[in-house]
Parts: C-alpha cells; structure tokens; sequence
C-alpha cells in the first residue's frame, strides 16, 4: 500500500476512534451533445428538496424515514433540526454526489457530519473523503446517537438535536456545488434477546468467495433509492466509465456480507499487465455501506493495468453488540440486520480500455448461519432496518448486458466514531497535511 493511501486509511481510523416531492436529480448533465450513459444514469436523489440554516438557529427539520436533498458549496456548513426520543438509536446520513466532471482531490475533498445537542456538545460526528482524484462518484456517511452508558450518553435526552454537514474550503472542485441527499433513521428500542458481540477469534474477514459461479446479469441502481437487491452469487452489470451503481443484500443477525467486485481484461487484448504506460492509479472505487447508510468499508479505489483485477471487502458477523467496540469501526458499524450496500465506482479514464462500459462482475456469499438478534419495542422495518419475511433468494431483476469478468483484500473504514471532540478536527488537520508533503515527496 502506498503512502496517500496508508495515510487515508490511518486518518479515518483514528477519527472513527476518536471519538421538489418524488425523484430529484442529483447531477447535472454536461454539455449538449456530450450526454452519455454515465450521465443519464447518473446518481438519482430521493425526496423533495430542502435548504439547510446557514446557522443552527434557522436550521429545517428533518423527518424520520422521509430523505431530502439539498446543495452545498466549498467553505459552507448547513445546519437541520432532528427529533431524538430517549430510547431508540438514529441514524442521520449525509451522501455527497458531486457532479459530473468535478475534478475531486482524495485529499482535500470531503464532508463533515456532526450531531450536537442545542448546547453545542457533540454527540457524533463522521467524515466522508472523495476516495480518488479526478474521478467525480458519490461518498457519504452517518452521524448516530446510541442510547445508554458511554461517550454517547450525554446526548440520551429526549428532545431537538442538531446536525451540521460541512465542506471544507479550497478543494479541487471549489467552484461547482454539491448535491447532498440526507435521511434520518430510527431504530427501535432493544427490549430483550441476544446483545452481544461475537466471541473475539470466533470469525475472520479472510473467508474465501467462490470465483466459480457463472454470472448472472443484473443491473445495478443509480443510488440507495433504487438500488438492485442481489442473493449469494455471481451478478453482472456493465458499467460505464465515471458511473456508480448500487447494489444491496439482505444479511442477518449472525451472518457475514463478503462481496468482490471484478473488471476483465478489455476484449480482444492478451490479458497482461499494460506496465507504466497504461497504469490507471484510481480505476475501480467499492464501498460498502450499513442499513444505517453509514460507511462500512471502502477500497479508496483500486489501480488498473489492462488485466483481470478485483477488490475484495468483508464485514463482521451482524451482531448488536458489535456497536459496542471501540477500536475497530468496521466492526462497530456491522451491529444491525437489514440491506448492507455495495457501491461500485468506474474512473472516467477507464474509457481508454472500455469505451462501451465494463462487464464487471459483483460476488457475494453470505458466511455463518442466520441467529436471533434482539427484539424491538415495535417493528424495525418501517425505520428502514431489519428483513422481516425475506425470501433465502431473490427474484431476478432487470437485465443487465455485457460478459465476463477476474485478485484482494479487506480495506479501511470510514465511521464516524461516539462523543467526537474538537481534538478530532486539529487531529486531522495533522495527518491530512503529513500525508498531502508525502505525497508531494
């Protein structure tokens, strides 16, 4: 690993330690005449729109379960008002979508999510980075408040919180505003049944995905909206360059998400390595994100070299008490059974090896046997989470075209970490400024 992305990875580690009604575009076309299927298919926003308080003190609320969709500039912060019970977990997720063609920096490029009490003490806060330069894919994540003893207790009282998302000034793509789409979560109160986290060792991430299975074809969504669910298997979906397509599954109390995702070798070529010449350092972007929209894992994009390559990521067993653990926030953010999703970003320079889009191929094998999970004051379902009366397969979806497809391994998370403090900030000013002189070195 390189040092921009060992830096990366150990920046959000250590920050997650720390502490209109209907469909609403969000992207812009380009130019007239330049329109492609990247573009037409670009990132589609769910909910009517709405525009944040420049100040807490005019700050829109934001209802549980109904998303919306505002936009942000470079240097601004937009405050929203959420309505906390004193019992139940809420998620509130931010996912940026910058538009086509914005030329993002994997250093400077992110934003920041705050969840505050009205007196300004933190509850949570998480931060979201672009995962490549020059390669415009959405990236987001979850501020939540867990009720009960630790860091996030101070923020258990029922009653107004606020939430902040903040883009930081003097980024790559200053110039073009942000689309943002938030949502706002509840997950009910636990009032029995199993709450503990799996034994440590009684598990790994290094669970093999069988590579044998013939794939079958799937079109992947536009966003969390729209999403294409997937069963075990093989699935693909030709993907143009510069686009992103999400996927879901259902993973259960006890069980494990593996998923792969996979680019061939262009068709007619002899399937080794281009060398230096044709080296693409940011080709093929995988995210996996919690039903919380929060974000799990991510590759921070994977390089190409005109032969078969993949990226790999794995999640912990699903267990309520995985929230529970401080020092692994992958692991924290794997604590609740419902759809698990999985983004899968093309870089806009793949056009030089798949000028027509690329058959890529997406894995997935669910590890371990479905257990009980805890049981709710209430349904979870209608607050977006659990599978209540899934299917154990799903029903074939859209077609997708395009063919075949061939690897590696579990990458950093992303999570924003309980009771963030203002240490967080001057902390990471640090190591991003480290990383970008490394880099220049």
């Amino acid at each position: 690993m390189n040092d921009r992305r060992r830096w990366h990875r150990i920046g959000l580690v250590a920050a997650a330690t720390l502490g209109a009604t209907g469909l609403v575009s969000g992207l812009t076309p380009g130019p007239a005449g330049a329109a492609s299927r990247a573009d037409q298919d670009a990132y589609r926003t769910s909910g009517p729109a709405i525009k944040g308080g420049l100040t807490s003190g005019d700050a829109p609320r934001l209802a549980i379960g109904q998303p919306r969709v505002d936009t942000i500039g470079a240097g601004e912060t937009r405050y929203y008002a959420v309505e906390l019970d004193s019992t139940s977990t809420h998620y509130v997720s931010a996912i940026a979508i910058p538009p086509r063609g914005a030329e993002l920096d994997a250093y400077q490029d992110e934003i920041r999510v705050t969840l505050t009490r009205l007196d300004g003490g933190r509850c949570d806060a998480a931060i979201a980075g672009a995962d490549a330069t020059d390669a415009a894919h959405p990236f987001g994540t979850a501020v939540l408040r867990q009720p009960g003893p630790g860091a996030s207790s101070r923020c258990g009282a029922a009653g107004r919180h606020l939430v902040s998302v903040a883009r930081p000034k003097g980024t790559a793509s200053g110039a073009k505003r942000w689309s943002i789409e938030l949502s706002h979560l509840r997950e009910p109160k636990v009032v029995a049944g199993p709450t503990e986290p799996p034994d440590k060792g009684s598990w790994s991430t290094d669970e093999p995905i069988p590579r044998s299975d013939r794939p079958r074809p799937r079109s992947g969504g536009t966003g969390f909206n729209d999403a294409a669910e997937l069963a075990p298997g093989a699935w693909q979906d030709t993907i143009a360059p510069g686009q992103t397509r999400f996927f879901k599954v259902p993973v259960s109390w006890g069980q494990q998400l593996l998923t792969s995702v996979e680019v061939p070798a262009p068709a007619g070529s002899s399937g080794r390595s281009t060398g230096s010449e044709g080296f693409l350092r940011d080709a093929l972007g995988m995210s996996v994100y919690n039903p919380g929209h929060a974000l799990l894992a991510t590759n921070h994009f994977v390089p190409y070299k005109g032969h078969p390559t993949s990226s790999q990521i794995s999640t912990a067993p699903i267990a309520y008490g995985n929230r529970k653990e401080r020092s692994q926030a992958a692991v924290r953010a794997a604590s609740i059974a419902g759809w698990y999703y999985v983004a899968v970003s093309l870089n806009p320079a793949m056009e030089r090896y798949f000028k027509d889009g690329a058959p890529v191929t997406v894995r997935v094998r669910l590890a371990g046997e479905r257990g009980a999970g805890p049981q709710y004051e209430g349904r979870p379902g209608p607050g977006g989470f659990g599978i209540e009366g899934r299917p154990s397969d799903v029903v074939p979806g859209p077609a997708a075209t395009g063919a075949g497809g061939d690897g590696t391994g579990l990458r950093p998370v992303a999570y924003g970490g309980f009771g963030l403090g203002t240490a967080l900030l001057v902390w990471l000013g640090t190591w991003k400024l480290a990383a970008r002189r490394r880099a220049t070195s």
